[in-house]
């Protein structure tokens, strides 16, 4: 937890004492490898921040799972919209390792709403960075090639590819597992 209180110093300028009470609405949990941390279907009732672990979001496309998105440490893993709409999500999220996560209900919300000075500013910048992650992956998949999005992501996130599986990987980006894999040979015969 201490990790996380001095990024939200550096991030945000949050001190001790307005972390400390921000992060007294939060519960702590732990989720196992593989195990769900939300579901197609379920109820976006908490927001949900990685403080050691990975986890990828996904959706079923004819049956297909496609991977939407990676979690890292620090990353908040909750539908926005759904959650304040207190609506269904359709985003499926998985640990892809062993997660220590901290939650926020939305009873939790109000109070911290009315009784931390810095939390309107947090909950800004945490609706900010989802919004610019969210439109940086879309223009990305619009304008970018393939081996373009892959380079990207290993600017942007080198520990995808220590962290998470080749295929996950292929799926966020848009392409074939085995289409990955040629462009990652491309790449090393390059160097």
């Amino acid at each position: 937890m201490d990790a996380y209180k001095s990024y939200l110093a550096e991030t945000i300028g949050m001190t001790n004492t307005d972390a400390d009470l921000f992060l007294s609405g939060f519960e702590t949990v732990k989720y196992k490898k593989g195990d769900y941390l939300q579901e197609e279907g379920d109820k976006c009732n908490v927001i949900r921040i990685i403080l050691q672990g990975c986890a990828r979001g996904f959706v079923v496309v004819d049956g297909k799972e496609v991977t939407t998105n990676f979690y890292f440490e620090h990353d908040h893993t909750y539908d926005y919209i759904n959650y304040l709409k207190q609506q269904k999500g359709n985003i499926t999220i998985q640990a892809l390792d062993n997660i220590e996560a901290i939650e926020l209900s939305m009873e939790a919300l109000d109070f911290l709403q009315s009784e931390v000075i810095g939390f309107h500013r947090m909950s800004h910048q945490m609706f900010k960075m989802n919004i610019i992650k969210s439109e940086s992956q879309r223009m990305d998949l619009l304008v970018k090639t393939p081996k373009e999005r892959y380079l990207a992501l290993l600017k942007n996130n080198k520990q995808v590819i220590s962290r998470v599986p080749q295929h996950q990987i292929a799926s966020f980006i848009g392409i074939s597992a085995e289409h990955l894999s040629r462009i990652r040979k491309e790449i090393r015969d390059a160097e």
